[in-house]
């Protein structure tokens, strides 16, 4: 009854406000949901400019992520054998572990601005986002190429469990060591990864990381829930919008083929790792210096 109540005054006192945030979420919804990312490299400056904390805009916008990547994967599950579930709880697994690590690592040294990491960070995945724009990864001749391609699967090296597999689990630690220390989104790292590693079709890749998703941003909420450094009122307009948009995300891409989609991701994640590269501040100061010519 008093969450009820709660969330009945939130909506009345900031309705227009939160109508805004809401459309707003509803298009990023559409567009992380399509390439398999969390979108905070959108969200989380957008927020900072309209005037919110960064330690806020950062810790609502985690929160949003975990209905993103649930909205996602409830989408995709409605597709015949789309998300990698196996690899996925093996990924999720050393990423969540990574993702604390990496939080640990950030706050135990006082690691507020890495600038040296994210350089190197940014450095290590360009090649890979211009090889997807360039020369994207081809799927065996008669198999169809709007994400019906099937896994390429290699020997049982362990366990039961193949090297692709394998490979994927040990990296799932590095994309989330370097979400907690970067405090990014583990989306632009996770598909490349889930490609050109896990040996797995670009359309179950995005599927497979936002499954993945749902995982990672869990831990990183919780951390930012118990600091206090979630705003509940605008958190609630941006799930409202991101839930309904990762519906239809999937919808979308079921249209693109394997090419044209991994060229999409790769422009995006050029634009991700730029604005990483640069920083937070530096990508906030630009836009309002562009936003201020048109005043």
């Amino acid at each position: 009854m008093v969450i009820t109540q709660l969330i009945g005054e939130l909506i009345l006192n900031n309705f227009f406000e939160g109508l805004l945030f809401t459309f707003f979420a509803f298009f990023v919804g559409i567009i992380s949901s399509s390439l398999g990312v969390g979108g905070g490299f959108i969200t989380t400056p957008s927020l900072i400019i309209l005037g919110i904390n960064e330690a806020f805009a950062v810790g609502t916008v985690l929160f949003m992520i975990i209905f993103t990547a649930i909205s996602s994967t409830i989408a995709y599950s409605r597709q015949s054998n789309m998300i990698q579930f196996r690899t996925g709880l093996l990924v999720a697994i050393t990423s969540v572990i990574g993702a604390v690590c990496g939080s640990f690592t950030r706050s135990y040294f006082a690691v507020e601005s890495p600038a040296l990491f994210r350089l190197i960070f940014t450095i290590c995945l360009i090649p890979i986002a211009i090889k997807m724009i360039l020369y994207p990864k081809q799927r065996k001749k008669g198999i169809n190429t709007k994400g019906e391609g099937e896994i390429e699967h290699d020997e049982i090296i362990w366990f039961g469990f193949e090297k692709r597999e394998i490979w994927c689990t040990l990296f799932g630690f590095i994309a989330g060591f370097s979400s907690g220390l970067l405090g990014i989104g583990g989306g632009v790292v996770m598909v490349p990864i889930l490609i050109h590693l896990g040996k797995i079709p670009m359309h179950k890749a995005v599927a497979t990381s936002m499954f993945i998703m749902i995982f990672t941003s869990i831990a990183g909420a919780v951390i930012k829930l118990g600091m206090g450094q979630v705003h509940p009122d605008l958190a609630l307009f941006l799930i409202l919008g991101i839930i309904l948009g990762a519906q239809i995300g999937p919808l979308i891409v079921q249209r693109i083929d394997t090419v044209n989609l991994q060229k999409i991701f790769g422009g995006m994640m050029i634009i991700a790792l730029i604005s990483i590269a640069v920083g937070r501040d530096q990508v906030v100061g630009f836009i309002q210096s562009f936003l201020s010519l048109f005043k």
